[in-house]
């Protein structure tokens, strides 16, 4: 199995665009708890002042799509091409742009909020400090972000590789991405660990980190 890599997610995603969005179109209508947590970074969000939200890495927009749904003006970021050509068909509402997770091509302080799910799990682990540091770059002061992500028990190593469906990717240790969000300026507010159910598609946990970028003083 090789490393994980973001010109092989790249390709892997752009072959399986199709097949994937029709497979995880309905992907919350059974998954009660994160709708709740989508619900809740909505109305978090909602509460600060105005501006975009971003989706980064989000695939066929489903996501943007239902927090678009939730009154949030959303900006969805992928890298695959293909992905992004689905989303622009089927979710007119949402915005769409090409870039990647480590060089979004965001001006500094734009976005009052970004979410941010599995997007992480592609990274090697030499690249996961940088690209949080480029979410806490394009998070306006006080902004909010919701970052989930496959999760490993940790602490050592601090990630664990699994050969992903699509590609190959890696989990992650809740207290090890938290420590890295610290460090960009991104302090935890709340977590949850979901173990999956027994006829859950998605046979792993996933924590769900719930933070915001400090204020401007």
């Amino acid at each position: 199995m090789s490393e994980p890599d973001l010109h092989t997610a790249r390709t892997a995603y752009d072959a399986v665009a199709a097949f994937y969005a029709d497979q995880f179109k309905d992907t919350l209508d059974d998954r009660p708890i994160e709708r709740g947590l989508l619900a809740a970074f909505a109305e978090t969000v909602r509460r600060g002042p105005a501006g975009p939200v971003v989706d980064l890495g989000c695939g066929p927009g489903h996501i943007a799509a239902h927090l678009h749904g939730l009154g949030l003006s959303m900006l969805g970021v992928d890298q695959s091409a293909e992905m992004l050509a689905i989303g622009r068909a089927r979710y007119p509402e949402v915005r769409f742009a090409l870039g990647s997770i480590t060089s979004l091509g965001l001006a500094d302080g734009s976005c009052r909020g970004i979410v941010s799910r599995s997007s992480v799990i592609h990274l090697p682990p030499a690249l996961l400090s940088s690209a949080l540091s480029e979410f806490a770059r394009v998070l306006a002061p006080g902004g909010w972000l919701l970052l989930s992500f496959s999760a490993t028990d940790g602490p050592e190593p601090p990630y664990e590789y699994y050969d992903h469906r699509v590609t190959a990717a890696y989990r992650w240790w809740p207290d090890h991405v938290v420590s890295l969000l610290h460090a960009a300026g991104i302090v935890e507010k709340a977590r949850v660990i979901a173990n999956p159910e027994p006829d859950d598609r998605r046979q792993f946990r996933v924590a769900s980190i719930l933070a915001r970028k400090a204020s401007a003083t």
